[in-house]
């Protein structure tokens, strides 16, 4: 039976890195949910968590499970679009379409040392995993000026992903009682690249360049084989159930690195062009995540109809420095100092997201579900260089979804559908290509706000597996 176990797992792992995720979310902290209630009660599953997804959301509740589990969550196409409005100067418009899958699941739960009271798993899943880009090219006359146009160009990339791997155990300390730990080890990876052009030619012969503004950054960095720890507890007396979490900080990374890179080339006459660029790897500086704490409850106000709640608290991270540098892009060849400082910094605000699940039981084999979530943006400004200032582009997205959960053969499966909707109005306008003109040409004008509108669609289908231990007859 344990070499069965070890070849399910080994599977497991295998396929969970397979089915990658592109979104347009910037990776909030309740982006995916994960297994067949997860998903439909979207996340209000602290409480009430039944399948091996208590790894993640509750561990204390991994030993209500049966003797052995197998949950798969992998098939959820998702179609999502991100459109933006004068980011690039007023009444501009951008859109960022993407069609993938859902992050995948896989988990594996099993008895521990034949003992009903303590049950382990073991997970794998996409945490995040996000592609968010925008490209825009405006062209228009400078202003107060017949022979002069302009033309203005971004290529911006934010990227993101992070895998986890887990394993867990709990201990039943009595009928209704039980304390669950999961520990995660987690592979982080980010970055982003910022490209803005500025030029100013002659109508007459625009391929002859009078003033210009090329200016490139680009960071990326790893935290990999960082540790997280969640401890849960599950309380589930008679017709009500109540879950606690605690979720550390990442601690203990084993590899940290970054690297960044700086072009900028100015033209601020015919005859004058001047370049700094620069490129370097070097040690990430710092990474952090927040603690969060965690809370569920789920009750039945009648015996076909059961409520389900769950929040959760992201504590704050005050700013702090990713990565810092200082360097002579010419390595001393140049006549004087040319030193460039590179400090790239960030934090994020402290979030409080819920969920609230409803679920009405038809049959003894189906049960109709509808959930509500909200996914809050914790992303403040991050800051590079004194040129660039931006904000995250992404809203907060408000999630609703419906289906059903229907036992086949014995097993779990969900079919549903879940909307996503995130608005956004006084977003920071990146630059204005509306106005450009020699006296602001080699400077991040903005002069308004931008709005965002995100929208998504994501088809629910999972299957968990149940085994269920067969009793031994007395005297058999």
């Amino acid at each position: 039976m344990a070499k069965i176990k070890l070849i399910i797992l080994s599977v497991l792992l295998g396929i969970g890195i397979t089915f990658p995720l592109l979104s347009q979310t910037d990776a909030h902290y309740w982006t995916n949910q994960y297994g067949a209630k997860g998903l439909l009660l979207n996340g209000a599953v602290i409480a009430s968590t039944e399948d091996e997804t208590a790894i993640f959301y509750n561990p204390g509740a991994m030993g209500t499970g049966e003797e052995f589990g197998l949950s798969l969550s992998f098939l959820t196409p998702t179609y999502a679009v991100l459109e933006t409005r004068n980011f690039l100067g007023n009444g501009t418009k951008l859109k960022d379409r993407d069609f993938g899958f859902t992050s995948g699941f896989a988990a594996v739960g099993f008895r521990l040392f034949n003992n009903d009271k303590f049950r382990g798993g073991a997970t794998t899943f996409t945490r995040f995993k996000s592609n968010l880009n925008y490209r825009g090219r405006e062209i228009g006359r400078v202003p107060d000026s017949d022979l002069l146009i302009f033309i203005g160009n971004l290529d911006f990339q934010r990227r993101l992903s992070e895998r986890w791997i887990g394993f867990g155990a709990s201990y039943k300390m009595g009928l209704n009682l039980s304390f669950g730990i999961s520990q995660f080890i987690v592979f982080h990876s980010e970055g982003t690249n910022i490209e803005i052009g500025k030029e100013i030619v002659n109508r007459a012969s625009p391929e002859k360049l009078i003033f210009g503004w090329r200016s490139k950054l680009k960071y990326n960095f790893n935290a990999s084989g960082g540790m997280v720890s969640k401890l849960g507890l599950s309380w589930q007396p008679p017709n009500f159930k109540f879950g606690l979490t605690l979720t550390t900080p990442t601690y203990n990374h084993i590899v940290r690195s970054a690297s960044f890179e700086f072009d900028d080339l100015r033209k601020p006459s015919p005859d004058t062009t001047l370049i700094n660029a620069n490129l370097s790897s070097l040690p990430l500086k710092n990474y952090k995540t927040p603690w969060s704490i965690g809370l569920g409850l789920d009750f039945a106000i009648n015996p076909t109809t059961r409520i389900s709640f769950s929040t959760e608290y992201f504590h704050e991270i005050k700013r702090y420095t990713l990565l810092q540098d200082k360097d002579d892009p010419f390595d001393g060849f140049s006549l004087g100092d040319f030193a460039k400082e590179v400090s790239i910094n960030t934090g994020n605000k402290k979030v409080i997201n819920v969920a609230l699940g409803i679920q009405r039981a038809l049959t003894n084999e189906s049960t109709l579900i509808f959930g509500f979530r909200t996914d809050i943006n914790q992303r403040e400004e991050v800051e590079g260089f004194s040129d660039f200032a931006f904000l995250a582009a992404t809203p907060s997205v408000y999630h609703f979804s419906a289906g059903g959960l229907f036992t086949v053969w014995g097993n779990q499966m969900s079919i549903g559908i879940d909307y996503g909707l995130g608005k956004r109005n006084n977003g920071q306008q990146l630059v204005d290509f509306s106005d450009i003109t020699p006296n602001d040409l080699f400077t991040i004008k903005s002069s308004g706000n931008a709005s965002s509108l995100y929208q998504s669609i994501v088809l629910v289908l999972t299957y968990d597996f149940i085994f269920k231990r067969k009793k031994k007859k007395k005297g058999s």
